[in-house]
């Protein structure tokens, strides 16, 4: 190790210490970023007098931390010492080790290292220079020396900090005229950055807490903090990052930066798969209309829903109220027309999201989503909830776990109608699902094709069907109805599809069991059975309490 960091005009004759001065680094770095360059002046700060004509010193830098880019004699540009010598030698996988000697007292390491008691050992994440600066006149106390680095990510080496990243291992000065060697220190003997910004935080998960089956037809995108105002996206900002969830609703990123703020928006990426029709049902219709006709003259409900964020999903309108124009939207939607943009479709739009972390998730005072998140050492996984506009019942949408996203004065309990002057129930949000075996069966009875509706389940007071058949063979004819004197029925059919179902928006009266529904169609074509003609894409009832029946087809 000696043999190869060799001591330059190490002087024969007795030294003189006297006197002092500092050697120093110079350097002013403004929100440090990964790849950004740091300029570093290396400067004789005058203590006591001193007029040194030799100046040698050793610094060492992290390569994993920074990359040189170049360096410059400084002080050949002082004015006075323009002639000066100059010599930069470079070892490269080498580290300096203090010993037990005081950092900032570069004489007396310098002596130390001399001596053999403190040195260098291999180390390939360090190189060292050694600058030497001789003149025939005193050098003038000032820059002397300027090197630049990039800073590199410490993520890709594994180090925690940006601590340590150049050092002053020794240094000395001697005026030649008069063999006066003086006492080198330094203000700090290394240079720390702190707060560097891109840095890789490694792998952050984001998850999308979704009861539904479709999430990986659920999309993200993600802004970085310069793209906002305001905490949300400006104008005409591109999304930095972007694409779809998986199966399990996760998406896991290497190209986030920690200590950095960032943007989510959670959509559907499909919208024309047909998946989204089947979120706003008879039960969401049948909770609207609850609210709604709880109602009194003056705006006010003696109804309430068990999260405020409900209240939001229920305006499909828009008009920031929930109202009887609200349920008739719902209920033209579940009878397959599309009045109200607001509620999703697989034609709709992203008008009808909400998303946000989990814990302020449906909370009001946080506008109920909060959106930016921030990676840290210690924090790269985060859950979000979604809920899709009119999906009162969150079977699609994330039920709020926040304890102020629920109404305070919630109970589950009868309620008065103040137009109808006779209870009704708004129930809990997370009711479970009930599920009932259907009897539907489809045979050729004198030349048509006759589809049943074979039903046992009592206590409905709302039922949803929505039938597709194939339109090349079969053409709908007409719908019987059996559901009860006093039952409100709707039925349409478009093209190949065929909405049919009741709903009782008062809650007080019960769909017939036995066959309440009987649909008959016309042949285009003879077959001999009716396998595959008819399919269905919702089956389901609604309870009287709000609770949703999911009806398995036999």
């Amino acid at each position: 190790m000696k043999k190869l960091l060799t001591k330059l005009f190490l002087l024969t004759s007795v030294l003189i210490y006297s006197q002092d001065v500092r050697l120093d680094f110079d350097y002013s770095i403004t929100n440090p970023t990964v790849g950004d360059t740091i300029t570093i002046n290396i400067k004789t700060v005058d203590v006591n007098s001193s007029t040194p004509s030799l100046i040698q010193f050793d610094l060492q830098y992290n390569t994993q931390l920074v990359t040189k880019i170049n360096n410059t004699f400084t002080v050949l540009t002082n004015g006075t010492n323009s002639t000066a010598q100059t010599a930069l030698s470079e070892f490269t996988g080498y580290k300096w080790s203090d010993g037990n000697e005081t950092a900032t007292n570069l004489s007396a390491l310098y002596t130390g290292w001399n001596s053999n008691s403190i040195g260098y050992s291999s180390n390939n994440n360090f190189n060292v220079e050694r600058v030497t600066i001789q003149d025939g006149q005193d050098i003038v106390h000032g820059n002397v020396y300027q090197i630049k680095f990039k800073i590199k990510d410490r993520a890709a080496a594994g180090l925690a900090d940006y601590s340590d990243i150049v050092e002053l291992n020794w240094g000395r000065m001697i005026d030649n005229s008069d063999n006066t060697n003086y006492t080198v220190t330094s203000a700090a003997d290394n240079i720390d950055l702190t707060s560097v910004a891109g840095v890789n935080a490694g792998t952050v998960t984001i998850n999308v807490n979704s009861p539904h089956s479709n999430k990986d037809k659920m999309s993200y995108k993600i802004y970085n903090s310069s793209q906002l105002e305001n905490n949300v996206p400006k104008s005409g900002e591109s999304p930095a990052y972007s694409g779809n969830f998986d199966a399990n609703g996760q998406f896991q990123s290497t190209a986030l930066s920690l200590d950095a703020t960032y943007y989510i928006e959670i959509e559907a990426a499909d919208g024309g798969s047909g998946w989204m029709n089947s979120i706003v049902t008879v039960t969401d219709a049948y909770k609207a209309f609850q609210y709604a006709i709880a109602t009194n003259i003056n705006g006010g409900s003696t109804a309430v829903f068990e999260y405020v964020l409900q209240k939001l999903l229920g305006d499909v309108n828009g008009d920031g109220s929930n109202d009887i124009s609200d349920s008739y939207e719902f209920l033209a939607h579940i009878n397959g027309y599309e009045s109200s943009a607001a509620i999703p479709t697989a034609t709709g739009t992203a008008d009808y999201h909400y998303a946000g972390l989990i814990a302020d998730f449906g909370v009001a005072a946080n506008n109920y989503e909060t959106k930016v998140f921030t990676v840290t050492e210690s924090v790269k996984t985060f859950n979000f909830g979604h809920a899709f506009k009119g999906d009162l019942d969150f079977s699609h949408s994330t039920e709020p776990t926040a304890t102020a996203a629920k109404q305070d004065n919630f109970t589950v309990s009868s309620i008065t109608n103040p137009n109808t002057g006779q209870n009704m129930i708004i129930s809990n949000a997370s009711t479970p699902d009930e599920n009932y075996t259907l009897d539907i069966s489809s045979a050729i009875v004198d030349g048509k094709v006759e589809l049943t509706v074979n039903l046992n389940t009592t206590g409905l007071v709302g039922s949803q069907f929505n039938i597709v058949f194939d339109n090349t063979i079969l053409a709908f004819e007409s719908i019987k109805y059996d559901t009860g004197n006093e039952m409100t029925d709707f039925s349409r059919v478009q093209g190949n599809k065929l909405w049919i179902g009741s709903l009782d928006y008062n809650g007080q009266k019960e769909i017939k069991t036995g066959t309440p529904y009987t649909v008959t169609f016309n042949m285009i074509q003879t077959v001999q059975n009716t396998a595959g003609l008819i399919n269905y894409t919702i089956t389901e009832g609604v309870k009287a309490n709000g609770t949703k029946v999911n009806f398995n087809i036999q």
